[in-house]
């Protein structure tokens, strides 16, 4: 096995992991800090609370949460200012891993790609 192929396999599984993690933070969050999020965005408690509603959802308010300025460009510029950072926090931390998981898979293909 020559570096390459290692290497675009260690990207590849890294890629597993920060999706694995990204998963597992989307549940965390949203039995706990989404509930609060939807209380506040939409006014009622939203029963209909699957993972892969969570998944569309988690997104939109880690966008928000993640700028001031993309929240007042969307108009959400209160739910902005409504919760602190502690709380906004692991919104971001798993915006980072699927960032970085995106990174890893395309630097894989590249490595895949180019130098094999």
């Amino acid at each position: 096995m020559n570096t390459a192929d290692l290497l675009s396999l260690i990207t590849f599984f890294a890629f597993i992991i920060c999706g694995i993690v990204y998963l597992v933070m989307v549940i965390i969050i949203g039995r706990t800090r989404m509930k609060e999020v939807d209380k506040y965005y939409y006014g009622f408690n939203v029963d209909n609370d699957s993972i892969f509603y969570q998944l569309v959802r988690f997104p939109i308010y880690a966008n928000i949460f993640a700028s001031r300025w993309y929240a007042r460009l969307v108009g959400h510029l209160d739910m902005y200012e409504h919760f602190d950072k502690k709380f906004k926090r692991p919104f971001l931390l798993a915006s980072m891993f699927v960032l970085l998981g995106l990174f890893l898979l395309l630097s894989g293909l590249f490595i895949d790609k180019y130098y094999l």
